[in-house]
């Protein structure tokens, strides 16, 4: 089956990008729409968001500083990131690319033009993918896939929750490091009450139930790493 492709708008008034949304739909696009943080928060982290297009000027925290935070979140699968503004200033936009926005769109937004900009994204997506296949094949027994939210095993492709998946990725892509209760409460949760309670190891657990009580190495009195 075809996976969808999951858009997230952040805008001040949704009536401006009404005939984008319309378009986009009608070519099978899964939209969600945020105009407060908490929305913005729930659909980054609860959706597997593919692209995230969002205005400069966005009421709760301007488009640079929500870029910035998506690229420093190194655990969740990264989104590419379209900032839309009506401002044309060169300074604006070269602060947008240096965030790491993948794209700056002058409004009004074309729809037709949106559409070549995603196809672009995946194309590239693809290329990606082509390169982990490669790597895979040069580590067969174990490989997290980021954008199927898949772990691959020589027992197959498995599907975890989120944050389970989110612990796992964290562990493979710094294969070389311990993490602790705190960096998994701080990278993932964003808390540093989830490090002290129960939650981090009922995720170990969960994940040790699903991929094997051996893949996960536990240095007692630190904390824990794949053992891959």
């Amino acid at each position: 089956m075809k996976k969808k492709y999951h858009i997230l708008f952040c805008v001040n008034e949704k009536s401006q990008i009404l005939k984008t949304i319309s378009f986009l739909k009608e070519k099978d696009y899964t939209i969600y729409i945020a105009n407060t943080e908490v929305e913005f928060n729930k659909f980054l982290t609860e959706n597997p968001v593919d692209l995230v297009v969002v205005e400069l000027d966005f009421e709760f925290k301007d488009a640079i500083s929500i870029t910035n935070e998506i690229r420093n979140i190194k655990s969740i699968i990264q989104p590419n990131i379209i900032i839309f503004s009506n401002k044309q200033d060169d300074y604006i936009q070269i602060t947008a690319f240096n965030a790491g926005a993948d794209d700056y769109i002058c409004t009004p937004i074309k729809p037709i033009l949106l559409e070549a900009r995603i196809e672009a994204f995946k194309k590239r997506r693809i290329d990606e993918l082509f390169i982990s296949d490669i790597n895979l094949e040069l580590n067969k027994k174990f490989y997290v896939d980021r954008d199927q939210y898949l772990v691959i095993t020589e027992a197959g492709k498995i599907s975890l929750p989120r944050k389970e998946f989110e612990m796992v990725d964290l562990m493979f892509q710094n294969s070389k490091k311990i993490f602790t209760r705190n960096d998994f409460a701080n990278i993932i949760w964003h808390s540093n009450e989830v490090a002290n309670s129960r939650t981090i190891d009922i995720h170990i657990r969960n994940i040790r139930k699903l991929l094997g009580n051996e893949i996960i190495r536990t240095s007692k009195g630190i904390g824990y790493s794949l053992n891959i």
